[in-house]
C-alpha cells in the first residue's frame, strides 16, 4: 500500500489513504531496498577490515577502530523517532544512499594520503550513522507500506537480498577486483580505491532507482515537536526496564555472543595474516570468498535448520542446544591456528570447509538469540521499540569484544588467542542454560486491536498496587545500573583506547583526538585522559549511589507489602552495579599504569 504524501506538522492527522496495488509491485522495491541496506553495512564492517589488513595495518588498530563503529547501529533507537518529524521515510532512504556514495568516494580519495587511516575511519564513522539511518527508514517503509500477509510473504526475500549484499560487498567485489588488479599490475592501493568507487556507484544507482519505485512509507502520528518525541521515547524506554526477570534476560543478551564477538573480525584477520605471524597467508580475495560466499551460504543453511529445530522443540527446550551449536564450532579456529603455528600447510578448500563449519554453527545457534528477544524481551505495549532496544544492547556488547580481540591476538598469538575464545564462550553456554522465561506460551493478549501492542504479565493493568510500586522502584534502580554499564562500554572503552594510542605515540586508532590532546596538554596528555577516566568513575559512583538508595527503598516496600515479584530485578541491579565497580577499578588501575 502506498502512503499519503507528507503534510505540514501543524495540521491534524488525516486518515492515511491507501489504494490497492498489484501483488507483484513490492518485488520491484523490496529486493533493491534490502540489497541497498546490506551493501553499506557489510562494506563498513567487513570489506574495510580486509582492506586495512592488506595495506599493512595491525590487527589491534583495525579491531580498535572498526569495533567502535558498531555503536552507530546500537544507538539507532535514540534518533529513530525524530526522523518522523520531517518529510518521508523515502526521503531519508534516498538521502542516506546519496550521502553514503559521497562518503565512499571520500574513503577512496583518502587512500593515497599519508594519514589515510585516520581520515578513512572518520568517514566510515559518518557512513555508519548514515547506514543505520537508512536501515531505520527502510524497515519503516517495509512495515508501513505492506500489510501483514505481504510482510510475512516477503520476509525470505528481505533476508536473502540483505545477505546478497554481503556476498557482493565483501566477496564478489573484492575477489573480482583482485583478479583485475593482478592482470593489470595495479598496486593494492589502487585496487581498493576502485572497490570503494564501485560501492559508491552502486549506492547512486539504488538512489536513482528508488526515486521512481520506492513507496514513501506512512506515518501514523507525526510528532508535533522534538519535546513530544523525547517524552514518548522516555516513557517507552522506562517501560523496557519494568519487565519481570529483566537482569536475567539482559545477562543472556550480553553474554550469548561473547565468544562470537571475539572471533567476528579477528577470525578474518587471522586467515589473511602471514604464515610467519601464525596466520594462514590467504589473499584478500580468498578471505572475502570464504567469508562472504561459502560462509554466508553455510550460515543461511544453519539458520534455516536452526529455525526448523527450534519450531519443533520450542525455545525453552532448544536454547541450550542452540547455545552449544553457536560456540562449539569455534574450535575449528583452534585447530587452524595450531596447525598453522606448527608450520603445516593447509589447502584452500580445507580452510574454506572448516570456516564454513564455524559459520554453519553460528547460523544455527544465532536464531536462538533473536527468537529469545522476540518472545521474552520484546512483548508488551511497545513491542517493536523494545525489540530495537534489545538488539541495540546486543550489538553494543560487540564493541568491547571486537576492540579487545586485536590487541589480545597480537599479545598472545593466534593459537593461544583462539583457546581464550573457547573459554570465553563458556558464559555464552551458561547464559543459554540459565536464561529466564518470564513469559509463558499464550501469556499475553492483544491491546487496542494491535498485534504489536500486547498486554503481558508485566502490564500495569494486571498488577496489584504492591506489584506496581515494586515494579517502578525496580525499574528506576535498573535504569541507573544500566547507565553504569553503558558508561563503561561507551566512554571508558574509548578513553582506554585514547590512552593506549597516546602512550605508544602511534596516534593511529584515534589520531585526531589523541593529537588534539597532545597539542593542548603536551607531555601531560596521558594525565588528561586519566583525569577523564576519574571523571567517568565519579559519574558511575553517582549512578551506583542512586541504585543502592532505590534498592533500600525497595527493601522497605518488600517488608511493607510482602511483594517479591520484582525484587529480583532490584537484586540484579545491585549485582550489575557491583560488577561495574570492579570493572571501574580495573580500568582505573590500567589507566594509572599507562599514565604514570
Amino acid at each position: 500500500m502506498l502512503a499519503a504524501p507528507a503534510r505540514p506538522v501543524d495540521q491534524p492527522n488525516p486518515p492515511v489513504m491507501t489504494k490497492p496495488t498489484a501483488s507483484w509491485r513490492p518485488f520491484l522495491w523490496v529486493p533493491s531496498l534490502y540489497l541497498a541496506m546490506g551493501i553499506p553495512f557489510n562494506v563498513i564492517n567487513g570489506t574495510a577490515s580486509t582492506m586495512y589488513k592488506s595495506l599493512g595495518v595491525s590487527d589491534s588498530q583495525i579491531t580498535g577502530a572498526l569495533g567502535s563503529i558498531v555503536v552507530a547501529w546500537s544507538f539507532k533507537p535514540l534518533w529513530a523517532a525524530f526522523l518522523d518529524m520531517y518529510r518521508t521515510k523515502k526521503f531519508f532512504v534516498i538521502t542516506m544512499e546519496v550521502l553514503l556514495a559521497v562518503l565512499f568516494v571520500g574513503v577512496a580519495m583518502s587512500l593515497p594520503l599519508p594519514g589515510y587511516f585516520q581520515i578513512s575511519i572518520a568517514l566510515l564513522w559518518v557512513a555508519a550513522f548514515a547506514s543505520s539511518t537508512q536501515d531505520i527508514c527502510g524497515d519503516g517503509i517495509y512495515l508501513t507500506a505492506l500489510d501483514k500477509p505481504a510482510q510475512a510473504g516477503l520476509a525470505g526475500v528481505q533476508g536473502m537480498f540483505w545477505n546478497l549484499g554481503k556476498v557482493l560487498a565483501t566477496g564478489a567485489l573484492v575477489s573480482s577486483m583482485e583478479l583485475l588488479s593482478k592482470s593489470q599490475g595495479w598496486p593494492q592501493q589502487k585496487m581498493w580505491m576502485a572497490i570503494w568507487i564501485l560501492a559508491a556507484c552502486s549506492m547512486v544507482v539504488f538512489a536513482v532507482y528508488h526515486i521512481f519505485l520506492l513507496p514513501a512509507g506512512s506515518i501514523e502520528d507525526r510528532p508535533a515537536s522534538a519535546k513530544q518525541v523525547w517524552n514518548d521515547f522516555l516513557e517507552t524506554a522506562t517501560t523496557f526496564f519494568h519487565k519481570r526477570a529483566f537482569w536475567g534476560m539482559i545477562a543472556f543478551v550480553f553474554f550469548y555472543r561473547i565468544g562470537e564477538g571475539l572471533i567476528l573480525t579477528e577470525g578474518k584477520l587471522f586467515l589473511q595474516s602471514s604464515l610467519a605471524s601464525g596466520g594462514l597467508g590467504l589473499s584478500a580475495g580468498q578471505v572475502s570468498n570464504i567469508d562472504a560466499i561459502w560462509g554466508t551460504l553455510a550460515s543461511i543453511i544453519g539458520g534455516i535448520l536452526g529455525g526448523i529445530y527450534l519450531s519443533k522443540k520450542g525455545l525453552t527446550r532448544s536454547l541450550l542446544v542452540l547455545g552449544l551449536c553457536l560456540n562449539i564450532p569455534h574450535f575449528t579456529f583452534v585447530f587452524l591456528s595450531h596447525y598453522a603455528a606448527a608450520g603445516h600447510g593447509l589447502s584452500y578448500s580445507t580452510i574454506a570447509l572448516l570456516v564454513s563449519i564455524e559459520k554453519f554453527g553460528y547460523g544455527f545457534g544465532f536464531i536462538g538469540n533473536m527468537v529469545y528477544m522476540m518472545q521474552q524481551i520484546a512483548p508488551g505495549r511497545s513491542t517493536m521499540t523494545h525489540y530495537a532496544f534489545a538488539t541495540a544492547l546486543m550489538n553494543l556488547m560487540l564493541v568491547p569484544t571486537t576492540m579487545i580481540s586485536g590487541p589480545l591476538a597480537e599479545k598472545l598469538g593466534y593459537s593461544t588467542f583462539f583457546l581464550v575464545v573457547m573459554f570465553a564462550s563458556i558464559p555464552s553456554v551458561l547464559a543459554a542454560w540459565r536464561a529466564p522465561f518470564p513469559i509463558k506460551d499464550n501469556d499475553h493478549t492483544s491491546a487496542e486491536g494491535s498485534a504489536t501492542k500486547l498486554v503481558t504479565v508485566d502490564d500495569h493493568t494486571r498488577l496489584s498496587v504492591g506489584e506496581r510500586t515494586m515494579q517502578l522502584l525496580a525499574g528506576r534502580a535498573s535504569i541507573f545500573a544500566m547507565l553504569n554499564i553503558l558508561t563503561i562500554l561507551v566512554v571508558d572503552m574509548n578513553l582506554v583506547s585514547y590512552l593506549i594510542d597516546t602512550a605508544t605515540g602511534r596516534h593511529e586508532n584515534w589520531g585526531f583526538i589523541t593529537r588534539l590532546f597532545s597539542n593542548i596538554f603536551g607531555a601531560s596528555a596521558l594525565l588528561a585522559f586519566f583525569g577523564l577516566l576519574i571523571v567517568s568513575a565519579v559519574l558511575k559512583g553517582y549512578f551506583s549511589l542512586r541504585t543502592f538508595q532505590i534498592a533500600g527503598t525497595a527493601a522497605q516496600e518488600v517488608a511493607k507489602h510482602a511483594e517479591q515479584n520484582y525484587f529480583a530485578n532490584v537484586r540484579g541491579a545491585k549485582v550489575a552495579t557491583l560488577m561495574c565497580a570492579a570493572g571501574t577499578l580495573a580500568v582505573l588501575a590500567f589507566g594509572a599504569h599507562m599514565a604514570f
